[in-house]
């Protein structure tokens, strides 16, 4: 029952992985127009251009699909020849090709649009063009000896609709007198554009990266400023701060700390602070404080007591560990 567990769970994590390269594979590219080829051929194509009529100005998508026998042909010998004038490409022709078994489907795409007058219709009629054939050829010999026959594709006619109104060009400026001096009042061009075609707002920085960057770059510029502005700039004064303590203070706080704990430490506390009293001058404190340190018993809890309060005592009388 177990090793049944088992032999499902791998069943199902390879229909997962079959289902996820089927999904890549399939998202490469487009469906092909067909799975294979009519027998004893190795080279076939098929077209499509749209629109076919069209405003004036308005680009023109030509897609080309070839499927070739890749146990015959070499698909990187396969090319495309086209004339398109008088229109002219928006970008270069892009081509992919995609394998399918035995197959190879080769995919050509390409925008036109008129950019020169032999295509310009004129107001208010329609100019109609017919591209040239197209012809997908071979170049070379397929591996049993053959010359493939080239595919010619013959175009529909495509028709472009001029966006001036005849109408619209005769109008003139009208000019009326009023009083002593002539108005005139102009009447707007008759150009017209739609925009319902207009491709998305594109930015070469994202208004988001922009606006971080910019921010960004104002904090760096507020601080070098703040930088170079520094000795102009009120200082931290009026911000309270610790009170560092003195030598005799520290010598009275270890004393504090060592009274009551092991002899040794406690003596050289002793010691410390009897040399920090000789340094301020309360020579009576300090020969108290040396007799403690070197007395024969440990030094008695309440005497060294007495001898922290009364060198606190004096230090409430001082400034920063000096005479007042």
């Amino acid at each position: 029952m177990r090793r049944l567990r088992y032999v499902l769970l791998g069943a199902l994590a390879a229909a997962v992985v079959a289902v996820v390269v089927v999904a890549g594979f399939g998202s490469r590219g487009h469906s092909s127009t067909a799975a294979s080829l009519p027998r004893g051929q190795v080279l076939a194509a098929a077209a499509n251009i749209e629109p076919q009529s069209l405003l004036f100005g308005a680009p023109v998508h030509v897609t080309i699909d070839a499927v070739v026998d890749r146990r015959q042909l070499d698909p990187s010998r396969v090319h495309l020849d086209a004339n398109w004038t008088p229109y002219q490409p928006v970008a270069p022709l892009i081509r992919a090709t995609t394998d399918v078994g035995p197959y190879t489907r080769l995919h050509w795409a390409l925008d036109l649009h008129c950019t020169i007058v032999d295509c310009v219709p004129q107001a208010g009629s329609i100019a109609r063009q017919t591209f040239q054939p197209t012809t997908v050829r071979y170049s070379g010999h397929a591996k049993n000896g053959s010359v493939p026959d080239p595919v010619a594709i013959t175009w529909p006619q495509i028709s472009a609709v001029s966006r001036l109104d005849p109408i619209d060009i005769e109008r003139r400026a009208v000019i009326g007198r009023i009083g002593p001096a002539g108005q005139i009042r102009a009447i707007l061009p008759p150009w017209r554009v739609s925009t319902s075609n207009l491709a998305p707002v594109t930015y070469s920085i994202a208004p988001g990266t922009l606006f971080w960057s910019a921010l960004a770059v104002a904090l760096v510029l507020v601080l070098a400023a703040a930088f170079l502005l520094r000795p102009l700039l009120p200082g931290f004064d009026w911000v309270p701060r610790r009170r560092q303590l003195t030598r005799l203070e520290r010598a009275v706080v270890a004393v504090e700390r060592a009274r009551g704990g092991a002899a040794a430490e406690e003596r050289k506390a002793l010691e410390l602070l009897a040399a920090e009293l000789r340094k301020t001058g309360s020579g009576g404190l300090a020969w108290t404080a040396t007799e403690l340190a070197w007395s024969p018993t440990d030094p008695p809890a309440e005497k060294t007591g007495a001898l922290t309060e009364s060198v606190r005592s004096e230090l409430a009388g001082r400034t920063n560990g000096h005479r007042g």
